[in-house]
């Protein structure tokens, strides 16, 4: 706080630094780009994610801009065959806690779909402070969700499921598990990481989605 000469007083507000990583930039038709990131300052999650910046999974304390995705929790409903599928399901939340067998089922699902990510994986372990949804089928867990918690929505991170079971489409279904634990909690979003035409475009299909486009949310 600064204080002039007449007594006025005034709020010294620090806001987020903006940077630029041209490392990974190029140049195309006259046009250059290049990565854009941010430090926080006094901006909460709820905020950073409301204005398309993303939490990074290789830098600490590190947030970015991408073609985000979010599901409206409010226009969130199932059909009744997804409702008959997930009756077939159970699953439990905890917190995650570096639970080997956690992490041995993810860095096997990883190697199985030739995911080259688990590094990732860990990084989202130490920098976060993670959820963990807990899928099971007949007693048996057959998947796992990693998620972080905020005051107004929830922020997936990770998934795994075992490739048995194809008919319970186990990898959709986590999504929609995370969605009604989010309507449980009475909280307005899920947000799921980005979504381009060439990589993770399955989640422009769910019917509840809303894309940043650099400047503001649009739904499909």
């Amino acid at each position: 706080m600064k204080v002039t000469p007449k007594g006025q007083k005034f709020i010294m507000i620090q806001i987020m630094k903006i940077l630029f990583k041209h490392e990974n930039g190029f140049f195309k038709n006259d046009r250059t780009f290049c990565e854009v990131y941010c430090l926080p300052e006094n901006e909460n999650f709820d905020e950073l994610l409301n204005m398309g910046w993303l939490p990074s999974m290789d830098e600490k304390g590190i947030w970015y801009q991408a073609r985000s995705c979010r599901l409206h929790i409010e226009n969130f409903n199932l059909s009744s065959k997804r409702k008959n599928v997930l009756n077939k399901l159970n699953y439990s939340v905890e917190d995650y806690k570096n639970q080997f067998y956690i992490d041995d089922f993810f860095e096997n699902f990883y190697r199985e779909k030739k995911f080259d990510i688990f590094d990732l994986y860990k990084n989202c372990s130490i920098f976060f402070k993670i959820k963990v949804l807990i899928l099971r089928y007949k007693d048996e867990i057959v998947g796992f969700a990693r998620y972080i918690e905020n005051e107004t929505s929830n922020i997936f991170l990770n998934l795994s499921y075992t490739s048995q079971h194809t008919k319970l489409s186990l990898g959709t279904n986590l999504f929609f598990i995370l969605q009604e634990i989010t309507n449980l909690q009475n909280k307005k979003y899920l947000y799921i990481y980005e979504s381009y035409d060439d990589v993770f475009k399955y989640k422009q299909e769910f019917e509840n989605v809303e894309i940043w486009n650099g400047r503001e949310w649009v739904t499909k």
